[in-house]
C-alpha cells in the first residue's frame, strides 16, 4: 500500500503499552486531535488533520534488507525503551533512587530499628511467619518473655496487628534473608503507584511525575520507607485501590477492579479507620456517577475483596477465638476510637481524652506535616486554589474531601494524641499518622501548582520566575532543615541503643539478662531488649518480674544471669537520659537472706519536699520516710515469716549537714494490701513536690521464694528462703541520670569490673 491511499495519510501503528499509559485517560488528554484551519478562498486544498503522535517504529520483515542479526533482543528492548514516555523513565529512575534511599537509611539511621517500638512487633511477626508459624511460641513462664504490646493466648503470643504487612517482610526474609528487599520494593512502589494514579487524576504525565516527586522527597516518606511499619504500605494499598477502581470504571474491564478489591481488603485489614475516612467520599461519588453500572463495579470489587476477607476471618479466629474480633483490642479494650478514659496496655495509667485533646493532636500533626511533606503549606494552598477555580476532576475532588474527613475523624483517635503529647515521637520520626493525607496533598497540590505556575509564566516570564524561584528555594531549604534535624536526632537515639547492645554483647557465655522494664514488656523502651521467635539468641532477655525470675534462671542454668537497669525515660527523646547499667545476679539461700537497698543523694527531683521508700511483699506494705537530699541505705532481712517492720534496718549513710542535728532513723509504717500476693519484695521510691503531688521515681523487684515456715530446719529439703539478687555492677553505658535504686545482697557486693562512661 502506498503512503497515501484513499485521499488519506497512512498512520503509524499504535504504541505498545508502557509505564504510565492509561487506556482511555492519558490518550484523551495528551493525544488530542488538532482541528484543521478553515480553508479560505485562496488557500487551496488542505491536508486532513493528523493526530499528534510520536514517531513510530518501522517494522522490517525478516530478510527485508536488514543486516544479519540486526533484529536482536537488544534492539527490540531499545525500541521499547525509546517508546516509553520521558516522564515514565524519570519516575522509574526516581523509584530506584527511593528504594536505594530506604535501604541506606535503614543501615545508617535505623540499623537497630527506630524509637517507634511498634517496629519490633512487625519484625517479630515477620520472623515468625518466615519460620512457618503464625504466632511466636510462649514458653513457661510466658509473662517473662512477653513482647511489646503482646498478649498470651494458650501456648503462644498474639501480637497486636494483622499479619499482612509482616507477611511482606517475611517473604523478604525467606527469599533473601533480609528485610532490605521488602523496604526497597515498598519505597519504589509508593513512587510508581503515585505516578500512575496521578496520570488517572490529572491526565498529564508531567503533573503525575510532579506528584511522585513531591511524595518521594517528603522527609516523612523518606524516614518511613526505612522502618518496618504499616504506614507506607497502607499508602501504596490505598492508592492502588483508587487506581484500580478508576481504571476499571474507565476501561469497562474487570481485572483492575479485582485488583482494587484485593488492595482494598488488605488496606482495610491493616488500617481500617484510615480506609473508611479517606475513601468514603470517593465511594459515594462512584455510586452516584455510575448509576447504570454500580452493581457491575461492586461485583468485581467483591471478587477481589473475598480473599483478604477470608484471611482476616481465619487469622482473627486463630488469634482471638472470634472471626470478627481483631487482635488490636485483645490486649486492652480501652485502646479504641472515641473520647473518654483511654490506655494503651493493662498496666498503663488511664488518660482522659476529650475533644480539646483531639483538636490539639490534629493541630500538632498538621503543624509538623507542613515541614515533613515536601512543600506542605504550598501544596495545601495550591490544592485549595485549584479546587476553588474548578481545575480538578471529580475523583480528585473526592480525594480532597477524603483528606478533610480524615483530619476530622482523627480528632476522635486517641492514638494520635498519645504519639503527639504523651510520647512525642512524631517530632523525631515524623507525623506518621498523617501519611494517608499525603495522597490528596501531593496529587491536588501538584495539579494546583502546575496550573498556578503556568498562569504566572503566562503573565510574564520575569514575574513567573520572580515568584516561583523563591518559593521553590524556601521549600527545598525547609525540607533540608527538617530532614537534617530528624537524621541528627535519630542518630543520637540509635547511638544510645548501639552502645547498649555493645555492652550486652560483651557479657560472657550467652548470658540471661533480666530487664527491669516498666511497662513489663520486652522491646520497650529500646528494641535492643527483644528476643527472636525461638528464644535462642546469643543474649536471652527476660522481664524482671519477681518469683518467676527464679524459674527462668533455673530453666537456663548454662546461662549466667544479669540484671539490666535503664534510667527512667530512657531514650524517650534525644535529650533524655540514656544511662544503663548491668549487674551480676546470684542465688542465695538460707533461713535468712539480707539485702541492702541504697538511694544516692540527689535521686529525687529538685524541689522535692519529702520522699519515702515503700517495700511491698504479699499483703504487707512498709513505708519508710527518707531524706530527699541525702544518701540513704537500709537493710531488709527476708525470712520464712515474710516481711514485717522488724525486718527493716535503716541507716543514714550521709553525715548530718553542719549546724543540724542528726535525726534518728524513722520507723517503717506497716499497712495491709488487700489483694497482695507473692513473696518477692517490690521496692518503690516516691517523691512529693512542693504542691503536694506524689509520684514514683524508680522501682525494682527483689525475687524471693519461701519454702514455708518450719519448726525445725530440714537439711535435705528446700531452703527456707531463696533470693535472686545482685552481687555488684559489672558495666555501665550512657549519659544522664542513673537509675536511683540499687539493691544488692548484703555482704557480697563487689566493685564494677569495667568503667562506665
Amino acid at each position: 500500500m502506498t503512503a497515501l491511499s484513499k485521499g488519506g495519510v497512512a498512520l503509524p501503528p499504535a504504541l505498545p503499552p508502557a509505564l504510565g499509559s492509561v487506556p482511555g485517560v492519558s490518550s484523551r488528554h495528551e493525544n488530542r486531535q488538532r482541528i484543521p484551519a478553515r480553508a479560505g478562498p485562496d488557500s487551496g486544498s488542505v491536508m486532513p488533520a493528523v493526530p499528534a503522535q510520536r514517531a513510530a517504529r518501522v517494522r522490517v520483515p525478516p530478510g527485508g534488507g536488514e543486516e544479519p542479526g540486526g533484529d536482536t533482543l537488544g534492539r527490540r528492548l531499545q525500541g521499547r525503551l525509546a517508546a516509553v514516555p520521558g516522564a515514565a523513565r524519570y519516575v522509574a529512575v526516581l523509584a530506584v533512587l527511593s528504594a536505594a534511599a530506604a535501604v541506606a537509611l535503614r543501615h545508617t539511621v535505623f540499623p537497630l530499628l527506630s524509637v517507634n517500638n511498634d517496629e519490633g512487633i512487625y519484625l517479630l511477626h515477620a520472623r515468625t511467619l518466615a519460620e512457618g508459624r503464625l504466632f511466636p511460641p510462649a514458653p513457661h513462664p510466658a509473662q517473662s518473655y512477653l513482647p511489646w504490646l503482646g498478649t498470651v493466648v494458650d501456648d503462644h503470643y498474639v501480637l497486636k496487628y494483622t499479619p499482612f504487612v509482616p507477611a511482606i517482610f517475611a517473604a523478604s526474609l525467606f527469599v533473601a534473608g533480609s528485610i532490605d528487599p521488602a523496604l526497597a520494593v515498598i519505597a519504589a512502589a509508593a513512587v510508581v503507584v503515585t505516578y500512575l494514579l496521578g496520570v488517572e487524576l490529572s491526565g498529564s504525565r508531567r503533573v503525575a511525575a510532579l506528584s511522585a516527586t513531591l511524595l518521594a522527597l517528603s522527609p516523612l516518606v523518606l524516614l518511613q520507607s526505612a522502618m518496618v511499619l504499616s504506614y507506607l504500605p497502607a499508602l501504596v494499598l490505598l492508592q492502588a485501590t483508587v487506581l484500580g477502581v478508576l481504571r476499571g470504571r474507565q476501561s469497562h474491564r474487570a481485572p483492575p477492579l479485582v485488583g482494587a478489591g484485593v488492595a482494598l481488603g488488605v488496606a482495610a485489614a491493616v488500617r481500617p479507620y484510615d480506609v473508611v475516612l479517606l475513601l468514603v467520599p470517593l465511594a459515594v461519588w462512584l455510586l452516584v456517577s455510575c448509576a447504570g453500572r454500580r452493581w457491575w463495579l461492586l461485583r468485581w470489587l467483591l471478587c477481589g475483596l473475598a480473599v483478604p476477607v477470608v484471611i482476616v476471618l481465619l487469622t482473627n479466629a486463630a488469634a482471638t477465638g472470634n472471626p470478627l474480633r481483631l487482635p488490636f483490642a485483645l490486649l486492652e479494650p480501652d485502646d479504641r476510637i472515641g473520647f473518654g478514659r483511654r490506655r494503651l496496655y493493662p498496666a498503663d495509667g488511664r488518660h482522659d481524652f476529650g475533644f480539646t485533646e483531639g483538636l490539639s493532636s490534629v493541630g500538632d500533626h498538621l503543624w509538623l506535616l507542613g515541614g515533613w511533606a515536601f512543600g506542605g503549606v504550598v501544596l495545601a494552598v495550591a490544592a485549595l486554589a485549584a479546587g476553588v477555580r474548578r481545575r480538578l476532576p471529580g475523583p480528585a475532588v473526592m480525594l480532597g474531601l477524603g483528606g478533610l474527613l480524615f483530619l476530622i475523624g482523627y480528632v476522635g483517635f486517641w492514638g494520635a494524641w498519645n504519639a503527639a503529647e504523651l510520647w512525642g515521637g512524631i517530632r523525631y520520626v515524623g507525623p506518621f499518622y498523617m501519611v494517608p493525607v499525603l495522597i490528596p496533598l501531593v496529587h491536588l497540590g501538584a495539579s494546583g501548582s502546575a496550573w498556578g505556575a503556568a498562569a504566572l509564566v503566562a503573565r510574564g516570564r520575569r514575574l513567573g520566575f520572580a515568584v516561583l524561584v523563591p518559593v521553590v528555594a524556601a521549600v527545598v531549604a525547609l525540607t533540608i532543615v527538617v530532614l537534617a534535624a530528624a537524621v541528627r536526632d535519630n542518630l543520637t537515639l540509635t547511638g544510645n541503643d548501639r552502645d547498649l547492645r555493645a555492652m550486652m554483647r560483651r557479657l560472657p557465655q550467652r548470658p540471661l539478662v533480666f530487664v527491669a522494664a516498666n511497662p513489663a514488656f520486652l522491646g520497650h523502651p529500646t528494641p535492643v531488649t527483644a528476643n527472636g521467635p525461638d528464644l535462642d539468641d546469643p543474649v536471652l532477655y527476660a522481664i524482671a518480674r519477681g518469683g518467676d525470675d527464679l524459674i527462668v534462671a533455673a530453666d537456663h542454668p548454662e546461662r549466667p544471669a544479669y540484671l539490666l537497669r535503664l534510667a527512667p525515660a530512657y531514650d524517650q527523646s534525644p535529650r533524655s537520659p540514656s544511662r544503663a547499667r548491668v549487674e551480676r545476679l546470684a542465688v542465695q539461700t538460707g533461713d535468712r537472706v539480707a539485702a541492702t537497698i541504697a538511694v544516692p543523694s540527689g535521686a529525687t527531683p529538685r524541689g522535692a519536699r519529702s520522699a519515702r521508700l515503700v517495700l511491698t511483699a504479699g499483703k504487707t506494705r512498709l513505708s519508710v520516710p527518707v531524706d530527699p537530699r541525702a544518701a540513704t541505705s537500709l537493710t531488709v532481712t527476708v525470712d520464712a515469716d515474710g516481711l514485717d517492720a522488724d525486718d527493716v534496718d535503716l541507716d543514714d549513710s550521709e553525715p548530718a549537714r553542719p549546724g543540724t542535728a542528726r535525726r534518728p532513723p524513722a520507723r517503717p509504717t506497716a499497712t495491709v494490701v488487700r489483694d497482695g500476693r507473692g513473696t518477692s519484695v517490690t521496692v518503690t521510691l516516691y517523691a512529693t513536690d512542693r504542691a503536694g503531688r506524689e509520684r514514683g521515681v524508680d522501682q525494682q523487684i527483689l525475687p524471693v521464694r519461701l519454702a514455708g515456715a518450719r519448726a525445725a530446719p530440714d537439711p535435705g529439703g528446700e531452703p527456707a528462703v531463696t533470693v535472686l539478687g545482685s552481687v555488684g555492677q559489672v558495666d555501665e553505658v550512657g549519659t544522664g541520670a542513673r537509675p536511683p535504686l540499687r539493691i544488692t545482697l548484703a555482704g557480697v557486693a563487689r566493685k564494677p569490673t569495667s568503667q562506665g562512661r
